[in-house]
């Protein structure tokens, strides 16, 4: 019998705060991303999603509390963190008078690259960015989504087990950001843990496993998405559409246990169920024994939106 392998706590904070002139950005912050996440770092701006990574990824120090990635602190072993890790701020400067071919061999040397290594792998993350024909071309030259996407790819250069992404879709057309979710999805295959800050909801939705939400620097909520849904919206949302008598499919679901009827449209029926989704197959053949055709069962998916709307509507102290 083989093991499962035990999932490792990737990001762990405790009681992390940080000020700055008397606003308090994080406010005693307990929370632990595991292993192999892409993870959802949702809030309001001015939540303190920013102030997080960047003590994360060392970039300033908390002023109580303590943080670590892969077991090393980024107060006292930055650069253990730093071989580790790879951020991509929201904002960003760029040496315009260098290609992009240079720009991330840079970076390879600055990450402890053997220069023999660098060649191939810058060669192969402006393929994976589609930059290849721009990698002599200054990075003046380039528009604003593909100086987004370089950044991107210099996070990655010496492929480090943790992302920490800052609104990495911003300034990309929606080509681009396709691109871009999938190659997230990739690095999840890998193992690689990814916390992602963004404001299109419905796009983190489509890739992400896992979500924090904070707001005035508290965390309000955090977890695997389906944990978090199933948590808050209590009943399932579901919809049968039938053929036949639709009076009668009605007194048949309503006698199902933990179904509540919603308002019916024409032959679909509406209802909440507070059991099992193993009710619903319970429902489908006390139909189909009746003589009723089922032409379909929908169940309400919920997504990250959901969860921001319904957490975010509670008011922080």
């Amino acid at each position: 019998m083989t093991e499962s392998k035990e999932i490792e706590t990737v990001i762990k904070t405790g009681r992390l705060r940080k000020e700055y002139e008397n606003v308090v950005a994080l406010k005693a912050l307990d929370l632990a991303i595991p292993e192999g996440e892409i993870c959802a770092l949702i809030g309001p701006n001015g939540a303190g999603k920013s102030t997080f990574m960047k003590i994360l990824s060392t970039v300033i120090r908390p002023d109580f509390g303590s943080a670590s990635v892969l077991g090393y602190n980024p107060e006292t072993q930055p650069l253990e963190v730093r071989r580790r890790i790879g951020f991509m701020p929201d904002f960003f400067s760029l040496y315009e008078n260098v290609t992009s071919e240079d720009f991330l061999a840079y970076f390879g040397l600055a990450c402890g690259m053997a220069p023999s290594k660098i060649g191939a792998r810058v060669t192969e993350l402006l393929e994976m960015i589609a930059l290849t024909e721009k990698r002599n071309t200054l990075i003046s030259g380039l528009s604003r989504g593909m100086k987004q996407r370089l950044v991107f790819a210099k996070t990655l250069v010496h492929d480090p087990p943790v992302l920490l992404l800052d609104e990495p879709l911003s300034g990309l057309d929606p080509k681009a950001r396709m691109e871009m979710r999938e190659v997230l999805r990739n690095f999840k295959k890998l193992g690689k843990t990814i916390i992602i800050s963004s404001h299109i909801l419905t796009e983190l939705s489509d890739f992400c496993s896992y979500v924090v939400i904070i707001e005035k620097g508290v965390l309000r909520a955090s977890g695997g998405v389906e944990e978090i849904l199933a948590r808050i919206r209590g009943a399932r949302e579901v919809s049968i559409e039938v053929t036949g008598s639709a009076d009668k499919a009605k007194q048949i679901i309503a006698a199902a246990p933990g179904v509540a009827l919603r308002a019916c449209e024409g032959m679909t029926v509406n209802f909440a169920l507070s059991q099992e989704r193993a009710v619903l197959a319970e429902i489908n053949a006390s139909l189909v024994r009746a003589g009723i055709g089922v032409l379909s069962i929908r169940e309400q998916q919920g997504d990250i939106e959901d969860i921001y709307k319904k957490i975010s509507a509670e008011e922080v102290q």
